[in-house]
Order: structure tokens, then sequence, then C-alpha cells
């Protein structure tokens, strides 16, 4: 986005919705960017289109490596892999995900909508990259789906329960996690080996 004043906005509108969940006000976004409210309306109809805009966003990055056609399938996953921590696991993506889960039962629709905008498209358009992957005997992954969730929980998982608790244990780098969960991943759904 190249106008600096929804880019000031989006920012602000991030930071807002992870640090006070979707019941932030658009009052409180307009201050943080620094602009009058009609200048926030100017720019986005109402909270739900910025909140929509704001979650897409974040998968940017993530859905790019996905698409890139000049990739090897090991080399897609292990980029997917760490553009997916970015979002998940930095200290804002957990804020954004305590702040989400906590705010579900309250507003169902909007926790649908940041399921829909945000890891529900990379899950589909990570199922589809791995079923493409089976069909071309990349990979042996008869279920997409089911092998697109696995890597989702290996890449999240246990680590972001006791990141959401506040006991993380203190680790040694993005390499020493990212690496081994793609090299098991890839392992797991390697082609089977053709028996003459």
């Amino acid at each position: 986005m190249s106008d600096p004043t929804a880019e000031k906005i989006l920012q602000a509108a991030k930071d807002a919705f992870y640090a006070q969940g979707y019941r932030v006000s658009m009052v409180d976004i307009a201050k943080r960017a620094g602009v009058a409210k009609q200048t926030l309306y100017n720019h986005f109809d109402n909270k739900e289109a910025l909140f929509a805009v704001v979650m897409q966003g974040c998968k940017a990055e993530a859905s790019a490596i996905l698409q890139n056609q000049t990739l090897s399938i090991e080399e897609k996953i292990l980029q997917f892999a760490y553009a997916l921590r970015h979002v998940a696991m930095t200290p804002s993506g957990i804020a954004g995900y305590r702040a989400m889960t906590a705010e579900a039962h309250h507003f169902p629709a909007i926790a649908a909508s940041f399921y829909q905008h945000g890891v529900g498209v990379l899950h589909q358009q990570l199922a589809s990259v791995l079923g493409q992957a089976h069909q071309q005997g990349l990979l042996c992954c008869e279920s997409p789906a089911l092998a697109a969730d696995m890597l989702f929980s290996m890449l999240t998982g246990f680590e972001r329960s006791r990141l959401l608790l506040g006991v993380a244990e203190a680790d040694d780098g993005e390499s020493s996690r990212v690496a081994p969960i793609v090299h098991a991943f890839l392992k797991a759904f390697a082609p089977e080996p053709h028996s003459f």
C-alpha cells in the first residue's frame, strides 16, 4: 500500500487490535494513528473492513511464498514455515491470537472473519500446494488438508500454548526449531520408493 496515511492507520489498527482485541474503538485507532476520525473513515468504511485488511496484510508474506512457482517444494515449505512463525509466534502474533480467542464468544462473526481472512486462507493454500506436490510425485500426501493441519500444528502447537501462558522456555533461535520441524514433515510425507 503506497498511501502513507493508510499505512499509518493499518499499523495503528494492528497494534490496537492486538493490544485490546476487536472491542477497541475506531476513535482509539484514529488517536493511535494520529489522524482525525473522519480521515480513518475516508480510508476504511467500518471497523470490520479495517480488521479484514489488517488480517490480509499479516498473511501476505506466507501467502506469496506458497504462490511462488520458482521454489522447490522443500524450499517452499521451509520459507513458508519461517513466514508463518513470524506472524504467529512473535510477541505481537501471540498478543493478537490471545485477544481474538478471548473475544471469540462475544463476536463469533468477527472470530470467523479472523480465521477466514488469515490462517484459513493460508491453510487452504498450503493444502493446495501439498495436493499438487502429491500429484507430481514430490510428496506422498493423500490427504492434503490433514497434512496441512499437521504442519500448522508442528509449527505452533505446544510452543504457542507455553507462550500464551507466559511459561515459554528460552530457545536458541528459529532455525533450531523450524529446520527440524520441516525436515520431519518432509520425511513423513516423502514419496514412497518404487519397488521393482
